[in-house]
C-alpha cells in the first residue's frame, strides 16, 4: 500500500463525534464512539514514524511515559513531520504502514500511554485499552 491510499475519515468523525459528547458530557455516548474507534482500528493500516525499525516515541510527561505518533493521511504525515523538524525530533525518520498492533509489545510497556493521531494537531490520544 502507498502513502497516499491511506485516507480515514471516519476515525477523524468519530474522533469530532468524541469532543462534540465530551461538550456535552455525555460519558454513554463517548463509550460507545470509543467502542467504535476500537473495532475501526483493529483491521486498519496507519501511517507510523519510524526510526531503525522502531516506533518513534514521544516523551508524555516527566515520569518515563511516552506515546506513539500515527498518521491517519499522507497530509497528516507532511504536517507532522514538520512539526517534528521545528521541534528538532525529525532526523532519520522514515515512515511505514501498519496495524495499531504491530509494535505488540508495547502494549507490555507501563510507560505507553497509546498512539497520537495528528501530532502536529494534537487531536486524540487513542489509549491502549482501544488496541
Amino acid at each position: 500500500m502507498k502513502i497516499e491510499e491511506i485516507k480515514h475519515p471516519e476515525l477523524k468523525d468519530h474522533i469530532n463525534m468524541i469532543y462534540m459528547h465530551g461538550e456535552n458530557n455525555n460519558q454513554k455516548a463517548i463509550e460507545k464512539t470509543e467502542e467504535s474507534i476500537k473495532e475501526y482500528i483493529s483491521d486498519k493500516e496507519f501511517i507510523i514514524s519510524v526510526e531503525d525499525n522502531e516506533p518513534v516515541k514521544i516523551p508524555y510527561g516527566n515520569d518515563g511515559n511516552y506515546l506513539v505518533p500515527i498518521f491517519t493521511d499522507e497530509l497528516e504525515y507532511i504536517n507532522g513531520m514538520q512539526y517534528f523538524s521545528l521541534n528538532v525530533m525529525d532526523e532519520n525518520k522514515e515512515y511505514i504502514i501498519e496495524k495499531l498492533d504491530y509494535f505488540k509489545k508495547l502494549k507490555e510497556d507501563p510507560n505507553f500511554l497509546g498512539y497520537l493521531v495528528n501530532i502536529a494537531r494534537v487531536s486524540y490520544i487513542i489509549n491502549i485499552t482501544l488496541i
